[in-house]
């Protein structure tokens, strides 16, 4: 190497410390006795354990005892909670109900009509609902129906068939 190039390494930035070396020799030592020191701490592990610790563990899981599990919503507390919220609501229903006995009067007259076609009632089942007293209160000679109205409900709704052998 000649001397140039030493002379462009201390100018790259490698610097020394100012009394790096007359310091040394203290540093050094005091990081001696640092490592002696710590060397003599109370912290130390014991011989052999990081074999046997595996073994400690398992042993100490394998000897725990079995608890005993307690559910607090089981299906007999279920069952007897059940009829009981029931019967506290229908009788709740029953005594606070205020309304009105259901009667004819009652019913919305759609209600009547949808229940009657869809049952499919027979003439003598309808008649068996009405008593003659219900029959004499209604006034049948007051329907004004145009016969054109008529021809075409019968027309529509019966069969001819049907017409000439109840008649007969």
């Amino acid at each position: 190497m000649n001397k140039n190039s030493l002379n462009n390494i201390t100018k790259t930035g490698f610097k020394v410390p100012e009394n790096y070396f007359e310091n040394f020799e203290d540093t050094l030592l005091s990081e001696l006795k640092l490592k002696e020191a710590s060397a003599n701490s109370s912290f130390k592990v014991p011989e052999n354990y990081f074999e046997t610790v595996d073994d400690k563990i398992l042993n100490a899981i394998k000897n725990q005892k079995k608890v005993k599990v307690i559910n607090l919503y089981t299906w007999k507390k279920i069952a007897y909670t059940i009829p009981i919220a029931a019967s506290i609501v229908i009788m709740f229903s029953v005594l606070f109900n205020k309304n009105n006995s259901v009667n004819i009067n009652t019913i919305e007259t759609a209600s009547i009509e949808n229940y009657i076609l869809t049952e499919e009632l027979e003439p003598n089942e309808m008649a068996s609902l009405f008593t003659n007293e219900d029959l004499s209160k209604i006034n049948f000679t007051n329907n004004n129906l145009n016969p054109e109205t008529l021809e075409n409900y019968v027309l529509d709704n019966l069969e001819i068939e049907e017409i000439i052998t109840n008649n007969n």
